[in-house]
C-alpha cells in the first residue's frame, strides 16, 4: 500500500490492523443501547469515563481524502490532530495518520508538543512549539504532503465499552459538533453546525475475531453502514468546492 507517511518518523506508533463496523442511530436509542450492552452475553463493562474527542482533520487543496472516502476507495487515509476535553484546551494534540485498506483499519501515531491558538488570526500562526513560537513549519514537516489544510474540526462525546476478554470494543458517540475551516481563513472554534440528534455506534475487532459478532447481534440491534464524520462535516461545503 503506497502510503504519504509521517515525514519525520521517529517516534511514531503504529495500532494493530483491526475491523470497524460502524451505525448511525437516534440518541434517544443510547439507553436501550447501552443495556443491551451491559446485558449482553459476551460480557460488556464500561472500561474509560466517558470524555469529549476534538479533532482537526487536514487534507490536501483539492480535497482528495474526502474525494477517496466518498467514492468509496478501497485504499485512503486521513490526517488529523486529536485532543481530549474542552475544545479550546487544545495543548499536545496527538498527530494520527487514519489509514484504511479493505475492511481494515490501523492508525500511526505521533506525540506532539504542539498547541493550537483558538485565537489566531489565520492558521499559518495558531500552531505553538513549548516555548510559544510559531510552529507552522514544524506541523507542516509532520503531516503527509497531501494533508497540510485545515478543514474541519469536529468534537463529540464517547463512551467506552469492552469485552470482559478484550476481544471487542465498542463505542458510542453523540453530542456530534462540526465547526468548518475550509472556507476561513483563520481558526474557527465558535462558529459551530450541530447535530444533537444522531448517535454514532462503532465495533472495533480483530479480524479472527469476526465470529463474536453473531453472537452480539442477538441482542444489540446493529445494522453495519457507511458513516464518516468528517465527511459529514464537510458534505454541506460540496456545492462551494465545485
Amino acid at each position: 500500500m503506497p502510503q504519504d507517511q509521517f515525514r519525520e518518523i521517529l517516534p511514531k506508533k503504529e495500532t494493530p490492523k483491526r475491523v470497524e463496523l460502524k451505525d448511525l442511530l437516534r440518541v434517544r436509542d443510547l439507553v436501550s443501547i447501552e443495556a443491551a450492552l451491559l446485558t449482553s452475553p459476551i460480557g460488556f463493562r464500561s472500561t474509560y469515563p466517558p470524555r469529549q474527542v476534538n479533532s482537526v482533520y487536514f487534507d490536501s487543496h483539492d480535497f482528495r481524502a474526502i474525494d477517496h472516502s466518498l467514492s468509496g476507495s478501497s485504499i485512503r487515509q486521513k490526517a488529523r490532530l486529536r485532543w481530549y476535553g474542552e475544545i479550546e484546551d487544545a495543548n499536545q494534540p496527538t498527530l494520527e495518520l487514519k489509514c484504511k485498506q479493505g475492511h481494515l483499519s490501523w492508525k500511526i501515531l505521533r506525540s506532539t508538543k504542539l498547541s493550537i491558538n483558538p485565537n489566531a488570526s489565520d492558521w499559518a500562526t495558531a500552531f505553538r512549539n513549548e516555548d510559544g513560537d510559531c510552529a507552522i513549519s514544524t506541523i507542516r514537516n509532520l503531516l503527509p504532503v497531501t494533508h497540510h489544510r485545515p478543514t474541519t474540526l469536529v468534537s463529540y462525546t464517547r463512551k467506552y465499552y469492552e469485552s470482559y476478554d478484550g476481544r471487542i470494543r465498542v463505542t458510542l458517540d453523540e453530542d456530534l459538533a462540526f465547526r468548518d475551516q475550509a472556507l476561513v481563513s483563520r481558526p474557527n472554534f465558535h462558529c459551530v453546525r450541530l447535530h444533537p440528534e444522531k448517535l454514532v455506534l462503532e465495533i472495533k475487532l480483530a479480524e479472527e475475531n469476526l465470529s463474536i459478532l453473531r453472537d452480539l447481534a442477538k441482542t444489540l440491534p446493529f445494522v453495519p453502514q457507511r458513516f464518516s464524520k468528517y465527511c459529514e462535516a464537510l458534505i454541506g461545503h460540496l456545492t462551494h468546492w465545485q
